[in-house]
């Protein structure tokens, strides 16, 4: 497992910065998370974390898939955050959810394609101080599944 924050700056930077400039990654389990902490024309911000399989085949579980899972089965991709970021609506995902039957346990669990997927959460800045993403997720292909990784923190610091 590597967790880094990507290059240079501090991860305290002021309210009033660019929050384009915050991003942070994490490689754990088979997953690599590049979380990025944006405006958009508006002024609205928002986290946008993308969860990238590092071999082909394997998918995500949907971020609304039940607390627990389905039978004790999956790990929603959840994407929170904390430190000086405030959630400021739901979290949306830019791939559609699709439902994977376990015909043997008789289970229906909901997935994103394999693949990337980027869920962004909007949210407000709240002062000075550390902005940090905390995700969890799990990984799967058809015949294995990567140990799931809970509540994992990514400070996001200014890059480059």
């Amino acid at each position: 497992m590597t967790v880094a924050v990507l290059a240079g700056g501090c991860a305290g930077a002021d309210a009033g910065d660019p929050p384009a400039d915050l991003s942070g990654r994490l490689d754990d389990s088979g997953v690599t998370v590049v979380a990025t902490l944006t405006a958009g024309p508006d002024g609205t911000q928002h986290v946008r974390a993308t969860f990238t399989p590092q071999k082909t085949g394997y998918h995500l579980y949907s971020m609304d898939l039940p607390p627990g899972g389905v039978d004790g089965l999956g790990l929603a991709t959840t994407v929170t955050v904390r430190g000086t970021l405030r959630e400021a609506g739901s979290p949306s995902a830019d791939a559609p959810v699709k439902t994977l039957r376990i015909q043997d346990l008789d289970v229906d669990l909901t997935v994103y394609p394999d693949g990337p997927v980027t869920i962004t959460v909007p949210v407000n800045r709240t002062g000075k101080g550390r902005a940090e993403v905390v995700v969890s997720y799990a990984a799967c292909s058809p015949s294995t599944c990567l140990a799931p990784v809970r509540d994992r923190v990514i400070a996001l610091a200014r890059s480059g």
